[in-house]
């Protein structure tokens, strides 16, 4: 009876330990609102802006604003978030993936470039200006 208990024990920690680590954020495919910065580029619902950015000191960048948003990017903002990315495209925004660097997705729609940058807990979203070098 002892072993059994023990079993059952070491197999509850193992699941605990597994859902822990998966813990990957993924929001729902409809929760999803506006930015700050381009009323038609999607943030997750559960974004609080943190910064308003209308000064970067980039000559290719208009404005910007960031935002947490908690478990996005994983550790060290590595993890991309396949939902939030596939909801960004639902909305007509095709990323270019030859300019992505590092953290930096971009993504183009009317001749819009939005750049998103991806870290652990937060994001940033920057509206290039027009004819933009990246």
């Amino acid at each position: 009876m002892r072993r059994n208990t023990t079993i059952i024990v070491i197999l509850s920690l193992f699941i605990v330990a597994i859902i822990g680590c998966n813990s990957v954020y993924e929001e729902p495919v409809d929760s999803y609102k506006s930015s700050s910065v381009h009323d038609d580029f999607p943030i997750p619902n559960s974004a609080t802006l943190l910064q308003t950015i209308t000064e970067t000191g980039n000559p290719n960048i208009d404005n910007g604003a960031k935002y947490e948003v908690k478990g996005i990017g994983g550790e060290q903002g590595l993890s991309l978030p396949t939902r939030y990315f596939e909801e960004i495209q639902a909305g007509g925004w095709v990323e270019l993936e030859d300019k992505r660097a590092g953290h930096f997705h971009y993504f183009e729609k009317d001749a819009k470039v939005i750049a998103l940058e991806i870290r652990e807990n937060s994001i940033g979203v920057y509206e290039m200006v027009e004819n933009a070098k990246f």
